[in-house]
């Protein structure tokens, strides 16, 4: 996760979470105030239809007590059961918009007057809603009692319900009565009535109703919390980019130092703060880093003009051992480049072979001055001693880790290798023999062969270039003698630079 993202999730957390709080608390509040009002209008609505429903039932009380000690009742005690007395109930029936009717029974239950003519003589089986005592005026004595079969569908009238609110009745033992649908998730209120205790009025009102004007401020406070939360989020971008600009400048630049090697880079941030220090010490190390590099790359330079010039002479005293001149290794190296470049090798690569091949010889330091100048032709003991310097010059030089080192141990063990597998010292063949020992071949013989030696003189060009022809595929690898006749003007232009000078005997 990069600096500037770190920065960005800081800042967001630093100022979203506690607005994210706040605002959760806010509306926590808010909804419990909603749901308290909520929840004391349901109450305040059934107060008043229940105080309703109460007053109409004590009014009720009231009229059959009424009734009851009214004179008319004296025909029950002289058995003058006209009409008079069920027209009575039937009347105050009618007056009160009554669903049931007013009964007069006796002892026995039995039906003696009624608003409903039909059922007198009947027994009434059902307990009764209310029941008043009927006293005769005469003797004081209770001769009947009045009683109504009060229909529950009367409070309809007090109801006011709706497909989103409705009452009902909640009977002792559970049952409802007057109830309409079920409503999903309602809310409730519940109130037992003064006259009748037994019966209890339920309100309940649909949540998602109930809580409408809760839910659009709600969704109100969720686009309120997200637009906060988007112009925090892009505020805090802002202002995370804004510092950490100098920051991300710093580092490009470090990117660029890094990628160019350009040790000339400045940064430039004209500040006073942290950053600006920051800034400075970045700069002040960077132009330290160019002087530190220069003074590297001089050393660098002077230490690898002194390994090539330690290698060449190294070579050149082997080469001089045995009677030659240190133009041979020069004439060597150059001729081996260009045979490298040709065949397709890379500069540096063909550079290093070239600086290299100087030690072809070096194994001769170790060969006695006896055999290494013998002028005439070796025997097989003196062969064999002088075919070891190619051995001794590989174990000279193999322990180093240095490539041009490395490099001048495979020339100096396999540039006495041949194409046919009949060379020296492991007899190697064709392409496993390295192409650094195959190059060497070619490079170390055409000049060995032109130049005069203590056991020989130089060859003219025509009996060299029979003999390359006729050692294609045999002694050498016949793609780069084809690359040697290809290029020869260049290999001539070399010799030519780089000729022998005869010194004269008689010069002092």
């Amino acid at each position: 996760m990069s600096f500037k993202v770190k920065t960005i999730l800081l800042f967001l957390g630093i100022s979203l979470i506690p607005y994210a709080l706040t605002m959760f608390l806010l509306g926590n509040s808010f909804r419990q105030e909603q749901y308290n009002a909520i929840s004391q209008e349901l109450n305040t609505q059934l107060s008043l239809t229940v105080a309703r429903i109460d007053q109409h039932l004590q009014t009720l009380q009231q009229d059959m007590a009424f009734m009851a000690k009214s004179d008319i009742m004296n025909d029950l005690y002289t058995q003058d059961l006209d009409r008079r007395i069920g027209n009575t109930l039937l009347a105050k029936k009618k007056d009160m918009n009554l669903e049931g009717n007013f009964f007069v029974i006796d002892k026995s239950k039995k039906i003696i007057a009624s608003s409903d003519f039909a059922m007198i003589g009947k027994v009434l089986d059902t307990a009764p809603f209310f029941s008043v005592p009927v006293y005769s005026t005469f003797t004081r004595e209770e001769i009947a009692e009045l009683v109504v079969d009060y229909r529950i569908e009367n409070f309809r009238h007090y109801f006011s319900d709706s497909p989103q609110r409705h009452y009902y009745l909640l009977y002792p033992d559970g049952k409802s009565g007057l109830r309409q649908t079920l409503l999903e998730e309602p809310i409730k209120a519940s109130r037992k009535l003064d006259v009748k205790p037994e019966l209890t009025i339920v309100l309940e009102e649909e949540k998602a109703f109930a809580y409408r004007l809760l839910y659009k401020y709600e969704r109100w406070f969720v686009l309120l919390l997200i637009a906060g939360a988007v112009f925090i989020s892009i505020a805090a971008y802002y202002v995370a980019t804004g510092l950490i600009r100098p920051v991300i400048t710093l580092s490009d630049t470090a990117k660029k130092v890094t990628r160019t090697q350009d040790y000339t880079q400045q940064v430039s941030l004209h500040r006073d703060d942290e950053i600006g220090q920051l800034s400075n010490s970045f700069n002040m190390m960077i132009l330290g880093m160019d002087n530190a590099l220069g003074e590297i790359t001089t050393l660098n330079k002077e230490i690898e003009d002194t390994q090539r010039e330690v290698v060449f002479t190294m070579g050149s005293i082997g080469e001089s051992r045995s009677k030659e001149t240190g133009n041979h290794v020069k004439r060597v190296a150059e001729y081996s480049k260009i045979l490298a470049l040709h065949y397709g090798l890379e500069e540096s690569e063909a550079e290093m072979l070239k600086q290299a091949s100087p030690m072809h010889d070096i194994g001769k330091v170790a060969i006695p001055d006896a055999i290494l100048n013998k002028p005439g032709r070796f025997d097989e003991h003196e062969r064999r001693i002088m075919d070891t310097h190619a051995a001794l010059g590989y174990e000279m030089l193999k322990h180093s880790n240095r490539a041009l080192l490395k490099a001048a141990a495979i020339v100096a063990n396999e540039h006495h290798e041949k194409w046919d597998g009949s060379g020296y010292p492991r007899k190697l063949a064709g392409e496993d023999i390295h192409i650094y020992g195959r190059i060497t071949a070619i490079a170390d013989v055409f000049d060995a062969l032109g130049s005069d030696r203590v056991y020989k003189k130089a060859w003219d060009d025509e009996r060299i270039f029979a003999l390359f022809k006729e050692e294609r595929g045999k002694h050498f690898d016949p793609a780069l003698v084809d690359i040697f006749f290809a290029h020869l003007d260049e290999f001539l232009t070399v010799r030519e630079h780089f000729k022998d000078i005869v010194e004269d005997d008689n010069q002092v």
